[in-house]
């Protein structure tokens, strides 16, 4: 899950707050005291424009941040508006100019004051070469799956990357980022935690986007998901839908709940996100609903043991490269 940085390998830098001389200070944290990896955005040269999100208001970054070894990818999003934002527009010190007029219609460019159109900046650092290649942007294809290629290729390729989670671990064993946790249910078999994401400010409920994520450490993508694992998943379901109402008034009837295959990262994990949230929305050959994989595993016990799946991936990502050694995929 938008960007999500909770899919890095390391453990997101916290934001930090601006002084009035424009640096970054250090924040402390249930954790520790965190010391800013950039104290202003003076020292951040960008090398490389990745790409662009779909929706148009983030931008994907590659450079160099002075005094540090190694690449950066920095993320730059435009917030969300509110209407004490739009408030704050009525100012004064706001500037405005017209643009176009028709008849009744009137468009204007508007300048608002100082501080209320921030922007949010997500910093990795450093970046490996799979983080990079997540945010450039490179055509994807749709690939047919079936049980015979996920046993033959995909599943070897999981086993091979699973030292990418050391952040998913440190959330499970709190240790990260605790005060997003949502809530959370702590059992051998059962157990998860409910956090908010990192794309999600935790203020504007129409954006509201958390990730569920199991304990287990076996369970990898909704490949390994059979009968057994249902009361997991439904009390994880029904636990996080009446979490999320009761502490941000938000009722299950506005949640979208579902599973991404491929997921971008291979420990079992469950999306919630507003309906209103456009980059949490359904999208076809990523999204599986949560109620769908209830339904088919209660009809048949080994469905996605069997079933033939399709997704997209995108050029360049390690699994396409690891499919293309098999002719897997069709380009023409």
């Amino acid at each position: 899950m938008g960007v999500s940085p909770q899919e890095t390998e390391e453990v997101p830098a916290k934001r930090a707050k601006l002084d009035d001389d424009y640096h970054a200070q250090p924040i402390k944290t249930k954790e520790a005291q965190v010391e800013p990896v950039i104290k202003k955005m003076s020292e951040y040269k960008i090398t490389e424009l990745l790409g662009q999100g779909e929706d148009g208001k983030t931008v994907f970054t590659k450079g160099i941040i002075s005094g540090l070894e190694g690449p950066a990818v920095v993320l730059f999003e435009t917030n969300s508006i509110d209407l004490e934002k739009v408030k704050m527009f009525l100012s004064e010190q706001s500037a405005i100019k017209l643009t176009m007029n028709n008849d009744i219609f009137n468009i204007f460019q508007l300048d608002p004051p100082t501080g209320t159109n921030s922007i949010k900046t997500t910093v990795i650092h450093p970046a490996t070469p799979k983080l990079i290649n997540k945010f450039t942007m490179k055509p994807s294809y749709f690939v047919t799956e079936t049980a015979e290629m996920y046993e033959r290729i995909t599943r070897p390729y999981i086993l091979n990357h699973l030292e990418d989670h050391k952040w998913v671990y440190n959330i499970l064993e709190g240790k990260a980022e605790q005060d997003r946790f949502v809530t959370q249910v702590d059992d051998e078999k059962e157990g998860f935690v409910l956090v908010a994401d990192l794309k999600w400010d935790m203020t504007t409920m129409e954006n509201l986007y958390c990730l569920a994520i199991v304990q287990r450490r076996d369970l990898y993508s909704i490949r390994d998901l059979d009968q057994t694992h249902l009361p997991m998943l439904r009390k994880l379901q029904d636990t996080c839908l009446t979490a999320i109402k009761e502490k941000f008034g938000v009722p299950r009837s506005l949640l979208r709940v579902y599973f991404h295959y491929q997921p971008a990262y291979y420990h079992l994990h469950i999306h919630f996100a507003h309906i209103r949230y456009q980059a949490g929305a359904p999208v076809i050959g990523k999204s599986v609903a949560l109620n769908d994989v209830v339904q088919n595993i209660t009809l048949s016990n080994e469905y996605y043991k069997n079933a033939t799946m399709v997704y997209y991936i995108k050029d360049g990502h390690a699994l396409s490269t690891e499919l293309d050694k098999h002719n897997v995929i069709v380009r023409e």
